[in-house]
């Protein structure tokens, strides 16, 4: 009963701490290759949309997205901009995977 109750307590730290890297992760941003609308005052005309490429932040999955006409151009906030849920669980979800392995390895290395 114990020994769960550890491993219990150790997958609960391990995914607290996946998600606090996963949210941590956001300040890697890269931009593009997707590409936003910003506007709609270019081509010849000046009545073409303008596009640019999305600022995107998360690691390795970018799950974060520069939303174009509700938040500060070129800089991510999670109330502002779009979040995308499925690539923000699977950053959670790899980073668990990564921090359980270790914890496994340190365990095994512990017990020899």
């Amino acid at each position: 009963m114990k020994n769960t109750l550890s491993t219990l307590g150790s997958m609960v730290l391990v995914l607290i701490a996946a998600i606090t890297l996963t949210l941590l992760s956001v300040r890697i941003e890269r931009i593009g290759p997707d590409l936003i609308s910003y506007g709609n005052v270019c081509g010849p005309a000046g009545m073409d949309p303008c596009y640019k490429p999305a600022l995107k932040g998360g690691f390795p999955v970018p799950y974060l997205v520069d939303a174009s006409g509700i938040s500060v151009q070129r800089q991510l906030a999670f109330f502002e901009d779009n979040l995308q849920p499925w690539a923000l669980i699977a950053d959670i979800a790899l980073y668990f995977a990564i921090l359980m392995s270790i914890l496994r390895a340190i365990r095994r290395r512990r017990s020899k």
